[in-house]
């Protein structure tokens, strides 16, 4: 599926976590980390037994308040339950203090900028678009830690506006987050597009702003025949979409 006029789009919007940015380690392996620093031994098979466990607990809460995200001080309580819940096992029964410890530390662990980085289709793409004048911004569920850890990974210069859910106050899906985007961005709806990887958040997003949503699906679980909207499976799929030619042989995942 086509963007029907590929030459009118002049800004261009992406979601953060699993669009531009990934762990640069797995959840287990941070975990484990934290634990020994506290002088707790867990086994990373243990932790890893625990993830599909913690997945479901995940959504389940996603699900119960979408406004999480809307709040530095809710998505900090949100992670740490979740960690409380996903080691609780492992913890003695007793032990709640040091255990709200571990959560925590593991908590403060992912605002650091040293566990995420780049997806390596990202700076090929950006630098693509940035040659040819696009307006290009970040709308993305995280904390303000999100700010600091664009900085620190370069990408910032790449971007005309960057909306972070806890500091704007709204979360997606909500049109409110998108519409400040395009306002910060000055852009118009129907010469927009936004980029991200969940439907409900990233699609339905952006489409109650009038934006065109493009669903990404990194892991190749989707079809086009699956969704009611533009589908890519790399950053690259983004310029297809937009007609721009490049040397695939140069870029390479």
């Amino acid at each position: 599926m086509p963007i029907e006029h590929p030459q009118s789009i002049r800004t261009i919007f992406f979601d953060a976590g699993f669009t531009l940015l990934r762990p640069t380690r797995t959840t287990p392996e941070i975990c484990q980390e934290v634990a020994q620093q506290l002088g707790l031994h867990i086994h990373l098979e243990q932790i890893q037994g625990r993830m599909r466990e913690a997945e479901g607990y995940f959504l389940q809460q996603q699900r119960a308040n979408r406004h999480t995200w809307a709040s530095e001080q809710a998505i900090q309580a949100f992670w740490v339950d979740y960690y409380q819940n996903l080691l609780r096992p492992f913890v003695e029964e007793d032990d709640e203090e040091r255990l709200h410890q571990l959560a925590f530390e593991i908590t403060q662990e992912f605002d650091k900028h040293t566990h995420w980085e780049p997806y390596s289709d990202v700076l090929p793409t950006l630098n693509a678009l940035k040659e040819r004048d696009y307006t290009m911004g970040v709308i993305s569920d995280w904390g303000i830690s999100l700010g600091p850890i664009l900085r620190e990974l370069r990408l910032i210069p790449y971007f005309d506006c960057v909306l972070i859910s806890a500091t704007a106050q709204y979360a997606k899906p909500s049109p409110m987050l998108y519409q400040m985007a395009l306002e910060r961005a000055d852009a118009i709806p129907d010469y927009t597009v936004h980029i991200g990887d969940t439907y409900v958040q990233d699609v339905l997003g952006a489409r109650s702003a009038g934006i065109t949503p493009i669903l990404l699906d990194r892991r190749k679980q989707l079809n086009e025949q699956s969704v009611d909207c533009l589908l890519i499976h790399s950053l690259f799929g983004l310029l297809d979409l937009l007609e721009i030619p490049y040397q695939s042989d140069a870029l390479t995942l």
